[in-house]
């Protein structure tokens, strides 16, 4: 029961409470004084019928404003079920952009790298040609017969 069915219920019962007490109390100021013997009393089975019909009335407006509740609370629950469904698809697409963001992310990254991989295997090997070119040239001006030594092996550097 939400919090509104719940005060009308509780104001049904305080005002049947009210009215039982007032009915009583007017019954019990008759016959506690005789000089009012000359008001007839209020007491009595119309009054007693009075009081039952006050209360199958407080009692369908009871049993009314719970129904509605009930409707309500249905229909706040077939919207929530629906706000829930939507959000979960809205979670599902999402969680799929993201992945196919981290994918492509992932290729961009692999093809940068292999590309950087291919840059420093040709910076190394054009390194290396320098490198055995200096060491020909320096072996020539020391001795004439070790530059075809460093000759030959920097050709075996470069078949590798």
């Amino acid at each position: 029961m939400n919090n509104f069915t719940k005060s009308i219920v509780y104001s049904g019962v305080v005002l049947a409470a009210g009215l039982v007490a007032i009915f009583a109390i007017y019954n019990n100021m008759g016959t506690s004084s005789n000089n009012m013997s000359y008001i007839e009393p209020a007491a009595g089975s119309e009054a007693a019928e009075g009081v039952a019909e006050g209360m199958s009335g407080i009692a369908g407006s009871i049993q009314e404003a719970a129904g509605e509740a009930a409707e309500t609370v249905s229909e706040m629950t077939e919207t929530a079920i629906d706000a829930a469904d939507e959000m979960a698809e809205d979670t599902m697409e999402a969680a799929e952009d993201a992945g196919e963001a981290a994918a492509e992310m992932t290729e961009d990254t692999m093809e940068a790298a292999e590309e950087t991989v291919e840059a420093v295997e040709e910076t190394a090997d054009d390194a290396a040609v320098e490198h055995a070119t200096e060491a020909v040239e320096d072996a020539a001006e020391t001795e004439p017969h070790a530059g075809d030594e460093a000759i030959e092996k920097a050709k075996e550097m470069l078949a590798e």
